[in-house]
């Protein structure tokens, strides 16, 4: 086993794919490294990042920490290392069948946009302080934990390893309005509590905050980006109602949200966006590439 990748003698920090395919390869017992706790976070500046933070309780009955975001980047995702057989499979699986089975992926439906970095960070002290200060102030959005999980049935790092591959293979692209650090926070914690019975407890006071900026929720901006897109298409008579931009953006945004679902507060608005996510067949796509996952890593066990 490379202990680097659980407990580094200085902070972690890498491309999803660089971790994975390492953790795949290097760390033997990565499946009895179960998730005890997953806390979303908001980082409380101008970008009003938002990322995870995972709690991993080793084997030997320590805890480890763990970051996993979504940041934008320009060019190249970064090239993984060919660490191991198992690795190799799982990621080449994953981006071809989602590109050559999955009719709605947001890559061929969407125009041109950059590619995400989706990353993980290992804290080196045994403490969440290191990647909680990466980020600056920070609020807790939400808390996952699995409280009815067996030990059979708790979920592992290599369980969260394939379906952030998942997530990313069928939505590599940043889309801002989209596909960005909330719906990458958001996707993976409602997987990962619709496969192993999680229990969510959203934070009192700062649980509404999520998947928001400026404080009003993304798809205000989604909704007025929408409405924009119309006025442009109105005859010229019409262009008089521009005018008032401003309070056409806001009422329009006020009443409307994703493909015309009414809305009246933050739960309505949640909850539409949760089902949006939901229907992307993640679990579906979870269930498949984890099945072959095992098998590749059953077959190479045997030969090794």
């Amino acid at each position: 086993m490379n202990s680097s990748f659980l407990f580094p003698l200085t902070f972690y920090s890498a491309s999803l794919e660089s971790w994975a395919a390492d953790l795949h390869a290097s760390c033997l017992e990565a499946d009895q490294c179960f998730l005890e706790q997953i806390v979303h976070y908001k980082a409380v500046n101008d970008m009003e990042h938002e990322f995870l933070l995972v709690s991993v309780r080793h084997p030997a009955g320590s805890l480890l920490y763990l970051g996993v975001d979504r940041n934008a980047e320009e060019g190249n995702p970064e090239q993984v290392s060919d660490k191991s057989s198992s690795s190799r499979y799982i990621l080449d699986t994953l981006m071809n069948s989602s590109s050559s089975t999955s009719t709605s992926s947001p890559s061929t439906a969407m125009p041109p946009v950059g590619t995400a970095f989706d990353g993980v960070q290992i804290s080196h002290d045994g403490t969440p302080a290191p990647i909680l200060a990466r980020h600056g102030p920070v609020l807790p959005l939400n808390t996952l934990t699995f409280p009815r999980a067996t030990p059979s049935t708790r979920p592992s790092l290599l369980h969260l390893s394939v379906l952030l591959l998942v997530i990313r293979a069928d939505f590599p692209s940043y889309v801002l309005l989209k596909h960005q650090c909330y719906f990458f926070a958001r996707s993976t914690l409602l997987c990962l509590a619709a496969l192993f019975d999680g229990a969510e407890e959203p934070h009192p006071e700062h649980g509404a905050l999520q998947g928001t900026w400026r404080g009003a929720h993304v798809s205000f901006y989604e909704a007025g980006k929408t409405a924009v897109q119309n006025m442009l298409l109105l005859p010229l008579v019409d262009f008089p109602v521009l005018l008032v931009p401003a309070g056409l953006f806001a009422l329009y945004s006020a009443v409307r949200l994703y493909d015309g679902h009414t809305v009246s507060n933050t739960d309505d608005r949640r909850k539409i966006g949760d089902d949006k996510i939901m229907k992307q067949d993640l679990l579906q796509r979870y269930r498949e590439a984890w099945s072959r996952f095992t098998l590749e890593r059953e077959r190479v066990q045997m030969m090794a």
